[in-house]
């Protein structure tokens, strides 16, 4: 496997499709059918001066309204690797944080994992550079953007009182080995006997830094060891229920619930691996991250305001179309969030117009040219402002934005394009014309070189 084929796993391998106009007279057409929205977008963008450090460049009154109470802020991305998008969530993260009393960040990360982080930016226990090129999904968050955003929060936090940190935790089922291990560890060490080792739950098919490896050792199982697995996850929970009064007489209640979700998150993740259709194994990690998000709310942070940081295809809060990778529509972990939820869910969307990555970068060298005006990158690109947020709801009252946003519309994610109802997907949407490939920490360098000569 290839870096470019394994960039690829980021969103199950997304296939291309082109969102250009086929001629001149194509591109007259789309434009006519775009210009209503694009003039409301317009009229509309709250512009971003600058991607610095400092929250006032938040027009702070408006994106205060655009969020109001919500509980859950879903900042999506259409590419996990631009670094002007990181700087952009990064701008929105700080505002939260400082100005609307948000005080958990919540990634597309393993759940076991994360912890080192979350231990990192409350105590300053670790080394940051370390914890972070060993999350399991390191080639995501070992950037020196995502550096500076979590040196950030570990600043805000120094001579907070611990109910006043931004904590940080991982929503992610696809790497749970370290959580199951501990699971075990934690049986073991209360004198629970489950009669389950390591091979019993398939963590030595598990490649805790690298779940693409995971999905291939899987797929090489039998049918008869597929099945084993998933009965030896459900007497693992079984066994952990009926010792319920002795491991919480061992460590506490709180510990307990968190072993158990760990055991569940051990249970989904294999459901997920043991599972050959693409579509079908997707859908069991939607919902899994979004049953691990809603545990946190309840578990970690008491009810608490949260951002969650994640690609576009997995905050929209409606389905999306991938033509030519899989038939039918996709539910992401927003919409199972919007429906829990309700206007306590509030998404926002990533775009950009062009850019170009360097062939010396994972995944290579990339080119992105300004998408055609029926697209909603393409559409966002003609507003005549480099960078900017908007609130597409307030479109309720234009009939031809309205109307446009109603109807699906090619979105970039990834390499590939999604399909997708704009206005039903996302509250906002916020633009940068230019992307560059963020940069990886020298650390994450010498990871994807190692990735390279092993494949």
């Amino acid at each position: 496997m290839r870096l470019q084929i394994f960039w690829g796993f980021v969103v199950f391998g997304l296939l291309s499709c082109s969102g250009q106009p086929e001629s001149i007279d194509d591109l007259e057409a789309q434009k006519a059918d775009s210009q209503g929205f694009i003039e409301w977008a317009s009229d509309h963008a709250t512009t971003i001066e600058s991607l610095s450090s400092s929250s006032t460049e938040v027009d702070g009154e408006l994106f205060r309204d655009a969020i109001g109470q919500a509980q859950i802020v879903g900042l999506g991305e259409s590419r996990h690797d631009s670094r002007e998008q990181l700087l952009m969530k990064g701008l929105l993260v700080r505002f939260l944080v400082e100005e609307m009393g948000f005080r958990a960040l919540i990634l597309e990360e393993s759940f076991p994992h994360a912890e080192s982080l979350d231990t990192y930016v409350t105590t300053g226990e670790g080394d940051l550079r370390g914890i972070m090129n060993r999350l399991a999904g390191w080639y995501l968050w070992d950037t020196e953007e995502m550096l500076e955003l979590f040196s950030w929060i570990r600043s805000f936090n120094e001579g907070r009182t611990p109910d006043d940190h931004v904590r940080i935790f991982g929503v992610d089922v696809t790497a749970p080995a370290i959580g199951v291990e501990h699971v075990l560890d934690t049986l073991d060490s209360a004198g629970v006997s489950a009669d389950l080792d390591v091979r019993a739950l398939g963590i030595d098919l598990q490649e805790g830094n690298f779940w693409p490896r995971t999905w291939q050792r899987y797929s090489m199982l039998s049918d008869e060891r597929k099945i084993e697995l998933a009965a030896n996850y459900g007497a693992l929970i079984t066994t952990m229920g009926e010792a319920r009064g002795r491991l919480i007489a061992s460590s506490s209640e709180r510990e307990y619930e968190k072993n158990l979700w760990l055991a569940e998150i051990g249970r989904i993740g294999n459901t997920m691996f043991s599972t050959a259709d693409r579509a079908r194994a997707g859908a069991v990690r939607e919902h899994g991250m979004a049953q691990t998000l809603l545990w946190i709310l309840e578990h970690e942070i008491d009810g608490g305001r949260a951002i969650l940081w994640a690609h576009n295809l997995h905050v929209a809060k409606e389905p999306f179309q991938m033509p030519g990778f899989v038939e039918g529509d996709l539910e992401p972990m927003g919409v199972e969030l919007a429906r829990q939820l309700g206007d306590g869910y509030v998404a926002i969307g990533g775009s950009f117009g062009s850019g170009t990555y360097p062939a010396d970068l994972p995944p290579g060298e990339r080119s992105f040219e300004v998408m055609a005006e029926n697209t909603m990158d393409g559409a966002l690109a003609a507003v005549a402002v480099p960078m900017f947020i908007i609130d597409l709801r307030e479109a309720a009252q234009d009939p031809s934005a309205t109307t446009w946003l109603l109807q699906e519309r090619e979105w970039r994610a990834q390499d590939s394009n999604a399909v997708l109802v704009p206005s039903e997907a996302f509250d906002l949407v916020y633009f940068v014309t230019t992307i560059s490939r963020s940069k990886p920490t020298p650390m994450a360098l010498e990871s994807f070189q190692e990735l390279q000569q092993q494949h």
